[in-house]
């Protein structure tokens, strides 16, 4: 049995990535539910993400240590066989970082420039492996008065960084738009924000969704340019060769294609 293709993907970041609610007492991550989108969307991927969240950790100091810990060269002894669910040789391999951080930071009091600086180096880490990136921008914060003012315009000028950078194998999602905390209706923010910071399991759903579409696209993008595979058909019947309406379209597509029933599935 030939064994499916493997997808994985490295979520990382402080108390966001971690799932962190109700002060500690609960930790609910929202890479649960990235999986489960990228799994639906891609049936014939081995989808497997990893979580490293840790709450409090500031870009500046730590984020580079543990990032690299992801990537350690490959361990030089004799490579042996696993299964289909074993670890196997590329156990520290992964195709995809989405990274968020800066929220800490900036609640110390350290410059968005700096942040941004420190964060292109833990970005550059997984790069430099052959592994896309996909940045999340930081999101609001639920202050009000005078402390919102220099919160939001430290926090968009970082936003702002994140968004103008450019490199290969690098992208960026815009979190702060996708998921507002003002703007959003209060029955909506009573329940998908635990606190000013963080947010309730229900939230981090709400991102692993969000997350989740915007990676599907990026992936249905990277199948829609590989070249196609010509293969060979058995021909059984007269017909065979009868292209029908529901076959045209773009197989990458969500609201295209369509669905083959085999006579086994019938059985």
């Amino acid at each position: 049995m030939t064994a499916r293709p493997k997808l994985r993907i490295l979520c990382f970041g402080d108390s966001l990535t971690a799932g962190y609610a109700s002060y500690g007492a609960v930790h609910h991550p929202y890479n649960e539910m990235l999986e489960q989108m990228l799994t639906m969307a891609f049936p014939d991927l081995k989808i497997e993400t990893v979580e490293d969240g840790l709450s409090g950790a500031m870009v500046k100091s730590g984020f580079q240590s543990r990032m690299n810990a992801h990537f350690l060269a490959p361990s030089k002894k004799k490579k042996k066989k696993h299964d289909d669910d074993g670890p196997g040789d590329d156990s520290k391999r992964y195709d995809w970082a989405v990274v968020l951080g800066g929220t800490n930071d900036l609640g110390m009091g350290i410059p968005p420039e700096a942040v941004f600086e420190s964060l292109k180096e833990v970005w550059a880490v997984p790069l430099s492996h052959k592994c896309k990136v996909l940045a999340l921008t930081v999101p609001e914060a639920g202050v009000s008065g005078k402390v919102r003012e220099r919160v939001d315009a430290t926090r968009n000028k970082l936003n702002d960084l994140i968004k103008g950078y450019k490199r290969e194998g690098f992208h960026v999602y815009d979190l702060h738009k996708a998921v507002p905390y003002w703007s959003m209706p209060e029955s909506d923010r009573e329940r998908y924000w635990d606190d000013h910071i963080h947010f309730t399991p229900d939230g981090y759903d709400l991102i692993g969704n969000k997350v989740g579409i915007a990676l599907v696209s990026l992936l249905a993008q990277e199948r829609g340019n590989e070249p196609a595979r010509p293969q060979k058909r058995r021909r059984m019947f007269k017909d065979d060769d009868t292209r029908f309406e529901e076959e045209i379209g773009d197989p990458t597509a969500i609201d295209q294609g369509y669905v083959v029933v085999r006579r086994a599935d019938l059985e």
